[in-house]
């Protein structure tokens, strides 16, 4: 499998509406074929701040979600909520 994780903070005012948005691409990233996983994650210290963990059954699935018209749409509803940059990091599972 193929992860990839993204951490993401944003503005407090933008919460509700990156939550809404979130969801909405998350549940239509669920329905292609190689997603295996979506999850979002928010944490408990601050609430400002969430984990994006993305399984796909390879790169190319990877790559392709990118491509869609819903992870592209989320792209940019969701930029002037984030308070920083959001950074990503791909990983292999090993077992």
């Amino acid at each position: 499998m193929f992860i990839v994780i993204v951490w993401l903070t944003v503005k407090a005012d933008w919460l509700e509406a990156f939550l809404v948005a979130t969801l909405e691409m998350g549940h239509a990233s669920l329905k292609e074929n190689g997603c295996r996983r979506f999850e979002v994650i928010r944490s408990e210290h601050d609430p400002t701040r969430f984990l994006m963990y993305k399984a796909f059954s390879s790169r190319a699935d990877a790559e392709a979600h990118l491509t869609t018209v819903h992870v592209q749409h989320w792209q940019t509803l969701v930029a002037p909520m984030l308070r920083e940059a959001s950074r990503a990091e791909t990983f292999t599972q090993l077992f």
